[in-house]
């Protein structure tokens, strides 16, 4: 292999390379103007010859500096007997790529919105990025271009054509939303053997503050279906739909996009289940969900005379679904402290989370109920505190300034004697029960004995009754025990 240099028309000098390949055929390759590049070019190809020649596989250097080499370079080598065709697949224009990344997309079974959603970021990222070939993606570069990233809606203009109009600047939530969409694709590009490495590898999202969503009290929910059962239209839907669409959203916890994919015939009215398909589920596995009869009641209202194919709940387009909720809740007289929490459509799921926490369902039943893989998710995040749970805990505290009656004993007589003991015949086993009746027996029977053998008439005790008068004359006796066993008095304690 050697290079020299060929005077051109135009009196500029080019390099050339002059080698042979893997079958001792000879060729000359047109290099660069400047000599220090096409020598680096030349041991590249030196390199690349040899690797064909031992039969190994391309070295990480090789397969990068094909990535990024000139398009005719690599029809060259593929013409020559250099390159495998599959190897050079890095070579083609982005958007190529992308139209067959959206196909694998497809044929994975994700939805038709979300494949539309990824391949409406990627490729208006790389686009604004000035990204034309898969080499040309630089990790700061795409940084730099998400950071700049607005948020934009669909509006219509003042000759009612739709168009975009920039409302402010992108959440990080979004950009992350951005850079994930991005990495998927470079990785799929690797995986896919088109490229050797993937430039984002290393990029990671900035963590992002998630929206503080409150959750409805059961009474401002009430004032909610009660206004839009009989209000009139609005977003296009009747009351009785919003009304609807409302009470199936904060019973069943549905999301949005669940709700929007359903089908009359996912509803089982004669079991009372709703089934949804894995590929509109949030974890990508099929749900059950059950149907309150009520609820079952109202849904075969709605249904009546539809054919089984057609959506089962009217839905506005998704930006209208949240100010839809928020003007009928604004008309039923509802008005929710902004320091609760963000109000939208979403918030009817953090209801259902915390109707069922206030209701007492176990946290298990709740989590599989809310279809989350970490019961910490349902518990910190779904599950709110409604009015009044506060209080109702404080108050069931045990009342320290009263004792209950059942610890209660009440002293009588100037010795201290009791007059009612209680035994708790629950805090007492039954053997440790019975022998103490046994042994209180027992002690009785010796006082009585002894109290007959102390009342007889002699000399003896009748002086020692005399001699115990005082003043006061005689303490009168007292009723109940004649014997007072200091193992009796403890027992009853």
């Amino acid at each position: 292999m050697r290079i020299y240099k060929k005077q051109l028309k135009d009196k500029k000098t080019k390099w050339y390379i002059d080698f042979r390949d893997i079958s001792g055929k000879r060729h000359r390759l047109a290099g660069f103007t400047d000599k220090k590049t096409t020598m680096d070019l030349a041991r590249n190809l030196e390199s690349l010859i040899s690797c064909r020649i031992g039969g190994g596989g391309l070295t990480p250097d090789l397969q990068r500096w094909i990535d990024i080499l000139p398009n005719s370079f690599v029809k060259s080598f593929i013409r020559w007997g250099l390159l495998d065709s599959h190897r050079t697949e890095g070579n083609k224009p982005l958007y190529v790529h992308l139209e067959e990344w959206k196909q694998s997309l497809i044929a994975s079974s994700k939805t038709v919105n979300y494949i539309n959603l990824q391949y409406g970021r990627v490729s208006n990222i790389f686009k604004d990025s000035g990204f034309n070939y898969f080499a040309d993606i630089k990790a700061s570069n795409l940084q730099r271009q998400i950071s700049q990233n607005k948020r934009t809606v669909r509006t219509k203009n003042g000759k009612g054509r739709i168009c975009s109009k920039v409302v402010g600047e992108a959440s990080q939530a979004t950009k992350n939303y951005y850079l994930k969409a991005c990495k998927q694709f470079c990785k799929w590009m690797v995986q896919d053997g088109r490229a050797s490495q993937n430039p984002l590898r290393h990029l990671k999202p900035v963590a992002a503050m998630s929206k503080k969503r409150t959750a409805l009290e059961p009474q401002e929910l009430r004032e909610l279906l009660k206004h839009a059962q009989a209000a009139g239209k609005l977003f296009g839907l009747e009351g009785y739909q919003r009304y609807t669409l409302y009470r199936f959203a904060a019973e069943t916890g549905l999301r949005a996009s669940e709700i929007k994919s359903l089908k009359i015939s996912d509803i089982d009215l004669l079991n009372g289940i709703v089934r949804l398909d894995a590929k509109y589920t949030k974890n990508r596995q099929e749900a059950v969900i059950p149907l309150r009869a009520e609820m079952i009641e109202k849904l075969k209202m709605c249904f009546e005379s539809k054919l089984p194919h057609t959506q089962a709940l009217k839905m506005p387009y998704n930006t209208n679904l949240a100010r839809m909720l928020r003007q009928d809740l604004k008309s039923a007289g509802v008005d929710i402290d902004s320091n609760r929490g963000l109000v939208d459509f979403h918030c009817l799921r953090h209801t259902f989370g915390s109707m069922l926490a206030a209701s007492g369902v176990h946290p298990k039943t709740a989590q599989q109920l809310m279809r989350h893989s970490d019961i910490n998710l349902t518990m910190s995040r779904y599950t709110h505190i409604l009015r009044g749970q506060e209080s109702h805990a404080i108050n069931s505290l045990p009342d320290l300034d009263s004792i209950p009656d059942s610890q209660n004993q009440k002293m009588t007589g100037t010795d201290g004697s009791f007059q009612k003991c209680h035994i708790s015949a629950k805090s007492v086993p039954q053997n440790q029960k019975e022998s103490e009746k046994t042994r209180i027996k027992d002690t009785i029977n010796r006082g009585n004995q002894i109290a007959v053998i102390s009342s007889k008439p002699t000399i003896s005790n009748e002086k020692q009754r005399l001699s115990g008068m005082g003043r006061g004359g005689i303490e009168p006796p007292t009723h109940g025990f004649s014997v007072r066993n200091s193992a009796f008095v403890s027992t009853c304690q």
